[in-house]
Parts: structure tokens; sequence; C-alpha cells
């Protein structure tokens, strides 16, 4: 009953400022660049809730579906998330009065020291009592208020961190999908590469057999085969463990679920990309909400604590039926109040409330480094998505290089200016420098994750509740 309640003690929370910063240092001049000539982004604000959607993929949509459905880290987040809700609904209980039902049932003599001499002609009887007993704490000094107040925002924190669960589960599938997906793109080109040198072994060997080349020509595509070759095992590793992580991820066992077949061709990069000010970020970001939830626990700890100083009044009151058995029952009743002043507990009580304002300040610090690190993933996506826009137009350029090369060395050989070798060889520079673009269009993808993850994948969006965030992995069951 809140109305009975005189008053709360302890502080008033008061929200922490919003950073005063506009940008990300050079944020303004890198968003330029992004948009320059070499990169499909534009600025566009914090990302949808089901962003991965912008990389038009239904393989891709699919591989989220199952995480978020199977995922066990995501599962235990739910528990924590519901077990935070039903602390939530016990502390609040605490501001209604309760009610519970007695019995009691007995023999009784009663002996001589009781009544003196003539108790002996007291006979031994049956008794019982049925009746209800009802408690009331009125919180003069809030301090249960206090507690609602404090397991409300724990509720809220566990929903914070269920959310960063899920964010962290999303985009580890989508990096581990393009992972395997560019695994795959490179063992294609590797294999052209392969073949490349088997052929420029054969023409080497052919014509060092017909004396016509030294051979030394022969040695060098032994060694340059032998060479590429090694550069086969490692990415089959690093495609089979990619596909192993994709069947943990989604709650499988790598022995029973096997990952869809996937390549670059199969996604493409958004049209847009989020760029958010640190004042927004804040109220992007799931980790930095339930940090300042947490300072918000701590800061009504402070006031439970508090009011563990004052005096604690409680009112009880019961109604009974009682009466022999086999006899007739009569009403009976108590109406009780009580009060409790602390005195002297050797100094624990303050103790806890000084316990309880370091735990503010270890919130309140927590708080600012969460803030701070996600400036800082914010700003290393940015500069990373940057460079990897720069890094991706010169391995293009690259490619078109080679390509050339290989056209002018396939012209000079047609006109029997060039062995063979020259063309293959060509051809063997333009697979590698394909390998090279296919690893710059693949950072291009992971860089867009990150910055995707970093601004909070849109779970604060203006335009996208948190309910509406939930309402994905619901759809996904």
């Amino acid at each position: 009953m809140p109305g009975l309640t005189g008053c709360t003690v302890g502080p008033t929370y008061k929200a922490p400022l919003p950073p005063d910063t506009a940008t990300f240092g050079e944020t303004r001049s890198e968003t330029a660049s992004l948009a320059s000539a070499n990169s499909p982004y534009q600025a566009a604000g914090k990302p949808g809730s089901d962003w991965w959607r912008l990389f038009h993929s239904p393989r891709l949509d699919a591989l989220v579906t199952e995480a978020l459905r199977n995922n066990w880290s995501i599962q235990a987040a739910q528990a924590n998330l519901r077990k935070a809700a039903e602390g939530l609904h016990a502390a609040q209980g605490s501001l209604m009065p309760q009610i519970d039902a007695t019995g009691t049932e007995g023999r009784q003599e009663y002996g001589a020291a009781l009544f003196g001499p003539w108790a002996w002609t007291f006979p031994a009887f049956s008794a019982y009592s049925a009746g209800l007993d009802v408690s009331y704490d009125p919180d003069i000094f809030g301090g249960n208020h206090r507690l609602v107040q404090m397991a409300a925002a724990q509720k809220d924190a566990e929903q914070e961190r269920r959310d960063v669960t899920m964010l962290l589960v999303v985009g580890d599938t989508v990096l581990t999908a393009f992972e395997a997906a560019s695994t795959a793109d490179q063992i294609t080109v590797i294999r052209g590469v392969i073949d490349t040198d088997r052929e420029t072994l054969r023409l080497a060997t052919l014509a060092w057999q017909a004396g016509r080349r030294p051979r030394l020509d022969v040695v060098t595509a032994e060694a340059q085969l032998a060479h590429d070759q090694s550069l086969l095992p490692p990415l089959v590793n690093a495609h089979e463990a990619a596909r192993t992580t994709l069947a943990v991820l989604t709650g499988h066992s790598p022995a029973n679920w096997t990952a869809p077949t996937l390549t670059l061709a199969d996604f493409s990069l958004p049209p847009d990309i989020p760029v958010v000010v640190p004042s927004d970020l804040v109220h992007a970001r799931p980790d930095i909400i339930g940090a300042e939830a947490m300072m918000r626990a701590a800061n009504a700890e402070i006031g439970v604590r508090t009011a563990d100083l004052y005096p604690r009044l409680t009112l009880s009151a019961a109604v009974a039926a009682e009466g022999l058995m086999g006899g007739p029952a009569g009403a009976a009743w108590r109406l009780i109040g009580g009060a409790a002043l602390p005195l002297f507990h050797g100094g624990t009580l303050m103790a806890r409330k000084k316990q309880a304002e370091e735990d503010y300040r270890i919130a309140f610090d927590h708080y600012q480094s969460v803030v701070i690190n996600g400036f800082r993933e914010v700003a290393d996506g940015l500069n990373g998505l940057k460079n990897a826009a720069t890094e991706l137009d010169n391995q293009r350029q690259a490619l078109t290089s080679a390509d050339d090369a290989l056209t002018l060395s396939q012209t000079g050989y047609q006109a029997g200016r060039e062995t063979i070798l020259q063309p293959i060889n060509a051809r063997r520079l333009v697979l590698l420098a394909r390998q090279n673009t296919v690893r710059a269009q693949t950072e291009m993808f992971r860089q867009t994750v990150r910055i995707m993850v970093a601004t909070g994948g849109g779970l604060a969006d203006a335009h996208v509740s948190p309910d509406q965030w939930r309402s994905v992995r619901r759809a996904a069951r």
C-alpha cells in the first residue's frame, strides 16, 4: 500500500548526463570518404533490429533464425530474465498485506504448579483453533519500495544482457557465414591456381625434354606448384571450422547438422551505413543501457540499507474460531502493533550502507567504462570500414591490371613474340589478384557487421522498439 508510506530514504537517482561530443573524431570526413566512388555507403543513422537482412541473403536469414531459436546462450539469457522478473514480483509482494491460514489441534492437561492444588480436578481436554493471520509492514521509510526499485532495475539490466547476448550471437553468426563463404571462394580460386601451375609444369617439362628450355624452368614450376598447393589446406581447415562454428551457433551438434553451402555471391553490401553520434549511442547499445540500469539498482540499494537504520513498524492481526473438540466454537481475535529501533549492531548496518554506496560508485565507473568502450568500437568500425573500402578499391584496380596483363600476354603469344608460359603465368596472377579481391570484399562485410553491432543493432532505434526486437525471436520459433 504505497499510500501509507511516509517517506523514502536514500538518494534520488539521477541519470548520468549524455556525452557532449558531437562526432567520433573525424567521423564526418570519414563518412564523406565512405560516400566516395570506392564505397557504396552513405550515412543513414542506426540500423534496424533485423539489420542482417540488409545483406539480402535468404540463406543468411535462415541461419540467423536458427540461431535466435536454438542458441543455448540465448536460452540461458532468457532464463535469467525470467528469473529477474520473478524477483521483481517477489519484491512487489512485500508492499501488500501478508495473509496466512493457521490451525492448531492438541490435547492438554494442566499441572498443579499452574493453577494450584485444585488443578488435579481439571480433566485433560482436546482443543482446536483455525483462522487467519494478517500482517502488514507500512514501510514508513520506504525500504520495501527501494527493494522494488532495485528488483525492477535488475530486471531491466537482465533484459539488456539478454539483448546483448542476442546481438552478439547474431553478429557472430553473420561473421561466421561470411568466413565460410569467403574461404569457399578462395578455395575455388586456389584450386584454379593449382590447375594453372600443373599446366605450367607440364609445358615446362615438355620444353625441357625437347631441349628448348633449361631444367631450371621445370624446377621453378615444381616449386611454384608446391607453394600454391600449400595454400589450400589452411583454407580448407578454416572453411570446415566456420561450418562447425555455424552448427554450434545455431544450437546443433556438428555431427548431426550440416551448414548450408555459402559463397560471397549469396550476399550483397547494404547501400547505407549506420553512423550515430555519442549522445545517440548511449540509447542504442544494450550494454550501455544495461550498465545504466545497474546504476539504478545500486542507487536503490543505498535506500534499502539506509532504511535499515530507521525504526521498523509492523502490524499484525488474527481472527480464529476456537473450541473444544466435539464442543461449540467461539470467535477469537488479536491485534498487535510492533516497532523495532536498531540500537547496536556492532557497526554492521552502517557498514552495509557504506558498502551500497561503494557499489554505486563501482556501477557508475563501470557505466563510464562501457560508454567509452562503445565509442571506441564505433570509431574503430568507422576507421576499419574506410580502410576496407580503400583496400577493396586497390585490389579491384590490381585485378584490372592483371586482366590487362593477361590480355597482352595472350596477344603476344598469338603473335609469336612470347611462349605459352607467359600467358599461363599471367593467368595465375589474375587468379591470385582475384583471391585478394575476395579477401577485401570479405573485410568490407566484416567491418559492416562491426558497425551494426557497435551501434547496438537498432535495439533502441526510434522506430524499432525492444518489443519489436523480441518479436523477432518469437517469430523464429
